[in-house]
């Protein structure tokens, strides 16, 4: 059960007045706290009601501070007055914060409940209200935008929600308030509806149109200005780069009661939120080791936490203030906000590495009127004089570290040395580090550090001798082969493995290619040796138009040069199908009785068959295999290699003249001459015409070592000369000794010097 007082504010059915209180109950707040919140929370008066307003009252009461959680239910009562006018009724609940510390509940439960009592409630004043639900919140783009924006300490307005339920909206302002820690309620104020017209202090509302100054949200979408501002941008990573689930995240939230504003406490609520959304464990409070003694006479509040940041380099927020700090159009102000973010010992060390890091902002604060001022307020913030005496804190011997860093540094300001040379009760010239004159300490690492070099030196140079000698030079590293292609049909692969052969032995790294003797296409780019049919070749490079004309111009075009004959020629054959008589097609042919044939052949060789008394239809080689492969052809010409189909037979009369194919050899402009030599060698053998018997790659092979035998390298084996065992064990025993005295020089070296010179940290002793 939760207690409460309230208040009923409207104005009598038929009545002349005003609006104004009619009723409030009689416990610890009087009508003039009533009358004062109500003309606080004005927001102007909806068409569309019951609406809710949430608010936040502060009382003081025999020197302390009592916080209320305020909601305000604005519906009809179905009366009018004097000028037939409908009457709101606006029902005001006040909630001490205090109950709901250790029970929080959320607003919409608390509306529920209030909801449902009679318009002026009886005692006992305490009504039931459902326990707090983390589960319940759903938090969406919307609503991150809405809770990071509020802590860039300006008002959010929700626009677009004209059609949504009161209920709904209340609801997002619940998730709102939940996106922040439990204790911001005690400063935070909300209004499902409010006039765009009206001037109002509320930090979350909704209207249709969002007033001058306000932030804005549309409902249902997430804000662009979220990334605007340093304070809600961070604020919205932690929520959607959270590490737990929306709902944990929350629950800790609502663990969170301490009040706080979210203006003046800023940092620390940054610091909580992204605490709430990190996987590491929350951090217990830390212990009140100060001794007993009488209460305070304002409640303190539970003990600020250790945040523990997922970025070890430091605080974000801290570290956004200190980049803008530079460029802040009102460097006070800068500072001042600077300042205050040094809250819980984490965050001051976090102060205290900026100021370090950043030579405590000396070329924009240095050359200020109010310098001294601005430096002390810094110092005073990130080293107060209480955690810095007190020989309990976990955080002073950290604290101090920093402090000699800052008054030894040369970068450091005059008036921060000084200043926190007071803190630590010593003069700031006892902490500048003097290293020249060294002591006797440093003198001796110095003397140790050079002749562990000289040795080092001694010992890199007898190895570097020693390893010279016997060693044998290196062979010089020869560039990659030069790759080259081979193509030839797969009739001709005995020339091309003797091609590829002799290339191989000359250093060359051919690679053999079987290609299409209908399609000749030598690669571009690399060397290419080429071995093709003329007719083929002339198809290629014409179009099969050439009707014997040159088409060494062709060839050039296309950077293809004729290297050679090769002594081998091909004719076509006269394929005709079984069954039919080859004397049909030959002597005297009728109508229907006609022989396919390419229509690469040349005008002169068609013309010569015809004379024959071949009846020639001349067609694609595609189309000419097609239709062999259906014996739907009766007779066609075609070339040697193909002239293998089933169902078919060859006839070759003598006295036919049917085509030549003769085979060349192509070479590209990337062919050097003595490639092109090689080929000529190979083509110049006597035997090379001569079809192989057996494999083709050892006949290529073969035919290459009678013309160009392999000669065998020398090798030279490389002679080892092993060191005497005695000068190992000498060379041995001297590294070790370096590495020693060089172990001993660094150690010393490294010694901090505010432990080499006794005047240096004389405060410690």
């Amino acid at each position: 059960m939760i207690g409460f007082e309230w208040a009923l504010e409207g104005k009598r059915p038929g009545s002349y007045d005003e609006y104004g209180l009619l009723e409030w109950s009689d416990g610890r707040l009087g009508r003039e706290v009533f009358d004062k919140l109500r003309h606080r929370y004005t927001a102007g008066t909806a068409g569309d009601l019951p609406q809710v307003t949430i608010g936040t009252a502060r009382i003081g009461e025999n020197g302390q501070i009592s916080h209320y959680l305020v909601l305000a239910i604005r519906q009809w009562s179905g009366h009018r007055d004097f000028a037939n006018r409908k009457i709101a009724y606006t029902r005001w609940f006040y909630v001490p914060y205090e109950q709901l510390v250790d029970r929080p509940v959320s607003y919409t439960a608390l509306y529920t409940a209030f909801a449902a009592l009679p318009l002026e409630p009886r005692p006992p004043l305490t009504v039931a209200v459902p326990p707090y639900d983390p589960e319940a919140m759903a938090p969406g783009p919307d609503t991150f935008s809405a809770a990071a924006l509020l802590l860039n300490g300006r008002p959010v307005c929700v626009v677009g929600a004209d059609t949504v339920p009161m209920i709904e909206r209340l609801r997002f302002a619940d998730t709102v308030a939940a996106l922040l820690p439990y204790g911001t309620r005690t400063r935070f104020t909300a209004a499902t509806w409010t006039s765009s017209t009206s001037e109002h202090s509320i930090k979350l509302s909704f209207a249709r149109y969002a007033p001058e100054g306000a932030q804005t949200v549309v409902w249902g979408r997430a804000a662009d200005s979220v990334l605007g501002q340093t304070p809600s941008k961070l604020c919205h990573q932690f929520y959607t780069r959270s590490d737990v689930p929306a709902a944990e995240m929350i629950a800790r939230l609502a663990r969170q009661t301490e009040p706080l504003s979210i203006e003046k406490d800023r940092p620390k609520v940054l610091q909580l939120v992204e605490l709430s959304g990190s996987a590491a464990p929350e951090p217990e409070p830390e212990p009140d080791r100060s001794p007993p003694g009488p209460p305070p006479a304002q409640p303190t509040g539970s003990a600020e936490p250790t945040v523990a940041y997922r970025n070890g380099a430091g605080s974000p927020f801290i570290e956004a203030l200190a980049d803008a700090l530079p460029y802040a159009a009102d460097v006070g102000a800068a500072v001042e906000d600077l300042a205050r973010s040094g809250t819980t010992p984490t965050a001051r060390q976090h102060l205290q590495r900026v100021l370090l890091k950043r030579n405590c902002f000396r070329s924009v604060i240095g050359p200020r009127s109010d310098a001294t001022r601005l430096y002390a307020r810094l110092v005073d913030a990130a080293f107060p004089a209480e955690e810095m005496r007190s020989q309990s804190s976990q955080h002073r011997q950290s604290s101090q570290d920093v402090a000699d860093a800052l008054i030894c540094s040369p970068d450091t300001p005059d008036a921060v040395r000084h200043r926190l040379a007071s803190l630590l009760g010593t003069p700031a010239a006892e902490h500048r580090r003097t290293w020249w004159p060294p002591g006797r300490r440093v003198r001796l690492a110095l003397i140790l550090t050079g002749t562990a070099a000289l040795a080092a030196v001694a010992v890199v140079a007898v190895f570097l001798t020693l390893g010279d000698a016997g060693e044998t030079p290196q062979e010089s590293l020869s560039p990659p082969p030069l790759a080259v292609a081979v193509q030839a049909p797969a009739d001709q692969r005995y020339a091309a493995e003797a091609f590829a052969e002799r290339l191989r032995r000359d250093g060359y790294a051919p690679a053999v290619e079987t290609i299409d003797p209908a399609t000749v296409t030598p690669p571009v780019g690399k060397p290419a040796v080429t071995i093709a049919y003329d007719l083929d070749v002339l198809e290629s490079v014409s179009g099969g138009r050439h009707s014997g004309k040159d088409v060494r111009e062709d060839l050039r075009q296309r950077g293809l040069s004729e290297l050679a004959d090769l002594p081998v020629t091909s004719s076509d054959v006269l394929l005709v199908r079984e069954g039919v008589k080859p004397q049909r097609f030959l002597d005297q042919p009728g109508e229907g009785d006609d022989v396919l044939i390419r229509n690469t052949i040349g005008e002169e060789q068609l013309r010569a068959l015809t004379d024959h008394g071949l009846q020639l239809a001349t067609a694609p080689a595609q189309n000419i295999a097609r239709r062999l492969a259906e014996r739907s052809a009766d007779a066609a010409i075609v070339p040697e290699n193909v002239s293998a189909v089933e169902g078919y037979q060859r006839v070759a009369p003598r006295d036919l003249p049917l085509p030549q194919r003769r085979l060349v050899v192509l070479v590209n402009r990337e062919a050097d001459e003595p490639m092109r030599q090689d080929l000529l060698q190979v083509i110049r053998a006597p035997d090379f015409g001569l079809a192989p018997q057996g494999d083709p790659i050892l006949a290529a092979q073969a035919l290459v070592d009678r013309i160009a035998p392999l000669v065998e390298k020398t090798v030279v084996e490389p002679t080892s000369t092993a060191e005497p065992a005695g000068k190992a064990s000498l060379l041995w025993i001297l590294f070790f000794v370096v590495v020693v005295l060089a172990f001993v020089a660094v150690v010393l070296l490294m010694w901090r010097p505010s432990r080499l010179d006794d005047r240096i940290s004389r405060h410690r002793r």
